[in-house]
Formats: C-alpha cells, sequence, structure tokens
C-alpha cells in the first residue's frame, strides 16, 4: 500500500457556516498547483456543465510573473482555494476557539501523479498561481490562500462568480455558469440569471430552432454561429422593457418561468426561420438576420408581435408567420440594399446605433402593413 504524501500548513479555520469551513493559511506560492488544480469550464454531448474557470491567458501570467520576478514585488491579496473532504483540521492541543476562529494544523494530500486528482481547486487567483509556478526556484515567494471546504461545484461556481464581481468575467462564461447556481446573487446578475436559463433551454432542446446554433461551451462546427450575447440581448432587452417575456418574470418570486419564455422565443424565432429559411441557415457573414444586428431587432418586433398571438394555441408558429409574411419581401437579409435605410445588406454592423435603425425599419414596415 503506498504511502500518501502530505504537506502541513499551520492555519485559522474560521466558521461562517456549519457545512463549509473557510481556512486561512500562507504556502509557499510555487507548490500551490502541487495542491489545487483548475477546473475549466466545459460542457458534455448533454450539455452538462462542468467547472467553471476561463481558459489561461498567456499574456497576463508573463505580466504577473515579470513582476514577482523583481526584488520588491509583493502580493498581498489572497488565492482562492476549494477544497474536498480529504484535507483535515487538527485543532492546536489546549487551544480555544476565539471570535475569530481556531488555530491548528491543515493537513494537504499531494497527488502522486499527473493523473490523479488533487484535493484542491482554484476559485480565484489562476493566472497569479500559475505565475507562481514559474518564478526562479531559488527564491521563496509565500503567499496567502483562503480556502473553504466544500466538494460541491455549485458552492464553488457561487463563489467563483461573486468573488470576481469587481473585475467582470467575460460575458459568455458568466452566461455558461450562471444557470447552475442556486444562491441568491446581487440583484445585477438576477435578470442574467434568468435569461441564462432560457439561453440553456434554446441550446440543448433539439426541438428549438437555436439547437446546436448558438455559439459557446459544448458546442462544435460551422453551424454554431449565432451570438450567444445576441440571443441574450433579446431576452434581457424583452424583460427590462416589459415586452413578451415580462409576463413570466416574477420579480417579487424570483420564480421564473423559463419553460414559458423559452417556448416563446422558440415559437417565434420557429416561425423567423420558416419565413426566412435560407437566411437563417447561414452565418453571421452571409447573413444579417444570424448577425447580432438582425437577431436583436428581430426580438424588439417579437416583442411587438407576440402579444397578438396565443402561444397555447397548435397554430402559434403559423400565426407568428402570417404576421411576418407582411415584412418577408421588405428585408435585405443576404442581399440587396435595405429600403428606407439606404445602405447594402452587409453594411449593417453590430453596434447600438445599428440595431437600433434596423429596429426601427422593422417595427415601422410592420406597422405600416397591418
Amino acid at each position: 500500500m503506498s504511502v500518501v504524501k502530505t504537506i502541513r500548513v499551520n492555519a485559522l479555520r474560521v466558521r461562517q457556516r456549519s457545512d463549509v469551513p473557510i481556512f486561512v493559511f500562507g504556502i509557499e506560492g510555487r507548490i500551490i498547483h502541487q495542491v489545487a488544480s483548475v477546473s475549466y469550464a466545459q460542457r458534455s454531448k448533454d450539455g452538462v456543465l462542468s467547472g467553471y474557470q476561463r481558459g489561461a491567458v498567456q499574456k497576463h501570467i508573463q505580466e504577473i510573473l515579470d513582476y514577482l520576478q523583481e526584488t520588491d514585488s509583493i502580493l498581498p491579496n489572497a488565492i482562492v482555494v476549494a477544497f474536498d473532504k480529504r484535507v483535515t483540521f487538527e485543532p492546536l492541543k489546549g487551544s480555544q476557539a476565539s471570535e475569530w476562529g481556531t488555530f491548528g494544523h491543515l493537513t494537504i494530500p499531494l497527488a502522486s501523479n499527473a493523473s490523479q486528482a488533487k484535493a484542491g481547486w482554484i476559485v480565484d487567483g489562476q493566472q497569479r498561481a500559475t505565475a507562481l509556478a514559474r518564478i526562479d526556484p531559488k527564491r521563496s515567494f509565500p503567499v496567502v490562500v483562503a480556502a473553504f471546504q466544500s466538494d460541491s461545484q455549485t458552492i464553488q461556481r457561487e463563489q467563483f462568480v461573486l468573488v470576481n464581481r469587481t473585475k467582470p468575467l467575460p460575458r459568455d462564461l458568466l452566461t455558461e455558469i450562471l444557470p447552475g447556481i442556486g444562491a441568491r446573487l446581487p440583484r445585477n446578475l438576477e435578470k442574467q440569471q434568468a435569461g441564462a436559463r432560457v439561453l440553456n433551454v434554446l441550446r440543448f432542446d433539439s426541438q428549438s430552432p437555436f439547437f446546436n446554433r448558438i455559439r459557446g461551451l459544448g458546442a462544435s462546427g460551422d453551424g454554431a454561429n449565432i451570438s450567444q450575447a445576441a440571443v441574450s440581448a433579446v431576452i434581457q432587452n424583452s424583460i427590462k422593457k416589459k415586452g413578451a417575456l415580462f409576463d413570466y418574470y416574477n420579480v417579487s418570486t424570483k420564480k421564473h418561468d423559463v419553460g414559458r419564455m423559452a417556448r416563446a422565443l422558440n415559437t417565434y424565432f420557429e416561425a423567423v426561420a420558416r419565413t426566412w429559411p435560407d437566411a437563417w441557415s447561414e452565418g453571421p457573414t452571409a447573413s444579417r438576420l444570424t448577425h447580432g444586428v438582425g437577431i436583436v431587432a428581430l426580438g424588439y418586433l417579437m416583442d411587438r408581435i407576440l402579444p397578438e398571438v396565443d402561444l397555447d394555441s397548435q397554430k402559434a408558429i403559423s400565426a407568428v408567420e402570417n404576421r411576418l409574411a407582411r415584412i418577408r419581401t421588405r428585408c435585405a437579409w443576404t442581399k440587396g440594399r435595405w429600403p428606407t435605410l439606404g445602405c447594402a445588406w452587409n453594411e449593417l454592423q453590430n453596434t447600438s446605433q445599428d440595431k437600433a435603425r434596423l429596429t426601427d425599419y422593422l417595427l415601422k414596415a410592420y406597422s405600416s402593413r397591418s
């Protein structure tokens, strides 16, 4: 039976909640990667999310490393780590818990080989930890680690999102992570979470016109060519401006009808796909319909059309198609020039100005043919 190698460090245990102890300790910076790995965000073929971290940014890592190599460098901010249950804490003999916590020793097992799972995951500070692993081995550079003990990836993702609030995460990564977070979020993230959950349904429902069409983790191939940000904007705009999805967003209870919102979007955009099948089948470089400017503008038109349609009817898609028929020949998604706008089909760009121009055109064109 092989002997498990461990390291033992002085630590302070802090109890904020009974099931997730917190430990604060110092450790040689270059060995953090020996006790904790990075859980990169990725999706299975079934769309199940695992991990939460963005990919490494080599330029940023090099900038940190260059700074750490300087003789007067310091790194006072703690690296945040999540430990599994293999890590043990032993209070100092005779010590009593103070208002700050309990002093003792933390024993952390080390992975014996590259294939063995480490006892910890880096929740915040992966770039710093990577840079620390690369500094001159002759130099000692201890750092502070704040760790919490939980095997739950849900809790790890919650902490990852919350500790990164002041330094915004990449928008698409945040959209991937938010659906699986169960904790109460800051108000500015609540709508984003609801929208992200709706987006998840659209992406992985095989009956949705968006199935395998939206870029993101788990989506591959040329067919995944619709921007997450554009579809998210449709959802957020509709909720914010009290459009077609607002009735399914419960502000008081936070229990939003994600399924109903997804059904409304699927009904509308299935009708869009049937109205302009060639434009829908193309990617954003060949079609302004699947481009961010088209998706967002069509979202505002959705808020005009869906209140006129009974979503529970078996003919809901056809009812939307009948309304879109009013402007079917008045759109230059893939060729020609846009009437009134006075520009070629591909001159419209993913800017707030062009989104506003196209939205205004579609709404007026729809109303003038009613």
